[in-house]
């Protein structure tokens, strides 16, 4: 009989607050080519979180504004995010050189600080997110670059 696992740990966490233009943030690879927004040229017509080149695209509800983001990463499989969420996707991508990644906003400013998942290779990513249609709601109603109201948690983990 062989034994479960170690459970997952949690071996860091960040938060940002990215400055979301067209619908976007990204998550990409601190590395030469890394350049998640290049899928967005053969995406299909709905997604909300795609792989690309080096990293990971999100797509928020609406543009102009500052979700919350809490980054997390984890030696294994974490638990699934506990409460309701709007969206919960989970996608595959890899790190080639460096294995750093960082939030980015779509003009690529770098949003928060780096996080260092140990090393090259494969990675398994899950996001989530909450509150789009308030955060809808309230750009609709004419206000910009506000702060919260969408939230994210993206965990990241070897595969």
């Amino acid at each position: 009989m062989t034994a479960a696992p170690p459970p997952a740990e949690l071996l860091g966490a960040r938060t940002a607050e990215p400055c979301v233009s067209y619908f976007t943030f990204f998550l990409r690879g601190l590395e030469d080519g890394a350049d998640p927004q290049a899928a967005v040229s053969t995406a299909p017509g709905r997604w909300t979180v795609l792989a690309g080149p080096g990293g990971v695209l999100f797509r928020c509800a609406t543009t102009d504004f500052h979700p919350r983001v809490r980054l997390e990463s984890w030696s294994g499989e974490p638990p699934a995010p506990p409460g309701s969420w709007d969206t919960l996707d989970t996608v595959e991508f890899e790190l080639f050189r460096h294995g750093k990644v960082q939030l980015n906003e779509w003009d690529g400013y770098p949003s928060g600080e780096p996080v260092d998942l140990g090393g090259p290779g494969a990675y398994r990513l899950r996001a989530a997110s909450r509150g789009r249609v308030a955060a809808r709601e309230r750009h609709t109603a004419g206000e910009m670059f506000f702060h919260g109201t969408e939230e994210w948690l993206i965990q990241l983990w070897p595969r």
